[in-house]
């Protein structure tokens, strides 16, 4: 993951809704899940959550709730949002976010890994929720303003 260009608006995974101080969030193409964002650490290599300073571990679930945010507003109604950290199967921090909607299979237990991994989703609905994600995204990251200066100070220091 870590040799992956996070920067690029699309990176084919995903497409990029908002470039954060310490995480890019991404809206995934992959998968049954409409909705289903992945932010990823951009503040160099790191594995476990563990391995942030306070500062960063703020700074990076901050991008992650603001992104948990736009995802309940937009896809109403859902019954909430499951957040993983797996940090055993990708070598590099990143935080699934995962819509629970009421017509999912199981919408009271976490999708299974085989909702978000096998298909893809509709590209028009893909492209017309990332437009609407990224107005949501940049209204709550103004409200909610920057944890710190920087993503890429010095893990664990």
């Amino acid at each position: 993951m870590c040799e992956k260009d996070f920067t690029a608006p699309d990176i084919g995974w995903g497409l990029l809704l908002r470039r954060g101080v310490y995480g890019n969030a991404y809206l995934w193409r992959s998968g049954r899940v409409r909705g289903y964002v992945v932010v990823v650490w951009t503040g160099g290599h790191v594995v476990r959550l563990t391995d942030l300073t306070a500062r960063q571990l703020a700074g990076f679930m901050t991008e992650v709730t603001s992104a948990g945010r736009a995802i309940e507003a937009h896809y109403l109604p859902v019954s909430g949002l499951n957040v993983s950290l797996l940090e055993n199967d990708i070598p590099h921090l990143h935080a699934h976010l995962i819509p629970r909607h009421p017509t999912a299979p199981f919408p009271d237990r976490p999708a299974a890994f085989a909702h978000l991994d096998r298909d893809r989703q509709n590209e028009a609905h893909i492209q017309a929720d990332a437009a609407a994600l990224r107005a949501l995204l940049a209204y709550t990251g103004a409200a909610e303003g920057a944890v710190g200066e920087e993503g890429s100070e010095e893990v664990g220091g």
